[in-house]
């Protein structure tokens, strides 16, 4: 039984009830006592990692709207208070942009607690600096010398910022250019993304880390008002090699050095509204979302062309 529910088979299982409960959902008028928790009703709170948070924000509304018996909350913490939300069961639901560590995955099997992970995206961490900013390019060594403390390494950026300290930008950095070694002086974080953003477009001289989720989606309004007070940089892995932007291409391929999956991650294996969400997201109509928002989805969604032949 647990290999039917860890296997492939058990998101199509998934979905095939979500679509013949949408059939039938009936409105949210009922009384909220009476509404089972099933794949399409009942309550769900999920933790997001603030960095994929739009994304995620999105994906929740359209699910609410066509299961009217459904009511996913989407709250805003950092990684590592995702993390301790779902071992603590404050919630049933995380959403990160990387997998469980065997560490924390071991502290959840000591205490018999079943993990699911399924991937649902590609993501980055993207580099933004004030659109008075001379630097217009970077390399990962210089990046890299930066994050370590040497603030004469680019001509104009001498300062870091992050959204925030405990985010899954940040921690992906630390243990992937500095190898768990701790940041240098001339590095501090924000609390948000949104507070970072009004940090770096003051400061010529800061460099802001950011997930490149909030940057994707070009036709969205909050987007859209980013982009009128910072600019992206593109990243070289080395001097002389081109340098590429965070964009869904480079994501997909992996030309952009500093790509990251994003997950949703389950306590329990039970047939509830936290399975019917992940199935969702990891879908047809969540991946078409995901790549509508500018990300790289999980798997492509599917083209029917019809051809007639006379």
């Amino acid at each position: 039984m647990k290999r039917f529910f860890n296997s492939p088979y058990f998101v199509f299982f998934i979905a095939a009830c979500l679509y013949l409960c949408s059939c039938s959902s009936d409105p949210k008028g009922t009384a909220e006592e009476t509404i089972p928790n099933t794949p399409t009703s009942g309550k769900l709170t999920v933790f997001c990692d603030e960095g994929i948070s739009l994304e995620l924000h999105n994906l929740a509304y359209t699910f609410g709207k066509l299961y009217k018996n459904a009511t996913i909350k989407v709250n805003n913490v950092n990684e590592k208070e995702a993390i301790e939300g779902l071992y603590n069961d404050s919630c049933k639901v995380i959403a990160l942009s990387r997998g469980l560590s065997e560490n924390e995955l071991k502290k959840f099997q000591q205490h018999n607690l079943i993990i699911q992970s399924v991937f649902i995206a590609k993501t980055a961490t993207a580099l933004v600096v004030s659109r008075d900013c001379a630097d217009s390019v970077a390399t990962l060594a210089k990046f890299k010398a930066l994050l370590g403390g040497d603030s004469l390494v680019f001509s104009t950026l001498s300062q870091v910022v992050f959204d925030n300290e405990n985010s899954g930008a940040t921690r992906f950095l630390k243990d992937s250019l500095l190898n768990g070694k701790m940041f240098g002086k001339n590095c501090h974080a924000a609390k948000t993304s949104l507070e970072l953003i009004e940090l770096i477009s003051k400061n010529k001289h800061a460099l802001g880390i950011m997930d490149y989720a909030w940057l994707s989606d070009k036709d969205d309004n909050a987007t859209k008002e980013i982009l009128k007070k910072v600019k992206i940089i593109p990243l070289a892995r080395q001097q002389g090699d081109l340098a590429y932007y965070p964009d869904q291409s480079n994501i997909q391929t992996g030309d952009y050095p500093l790509c990251r999956s994003i997950y949703l991650i389950r306590r329990g294996e039970d047939f509830s509204l936290g399975a019917g969400f992940i199935s969702f997201v990891a879908g047809q109509k969540g991946q078409i979302m995901m790549l509508k928002a500018g990300l790289a989805p999980g798997r492509q969604p599917e083209r029917v062309i019809e051809v007639n032949i006379h």
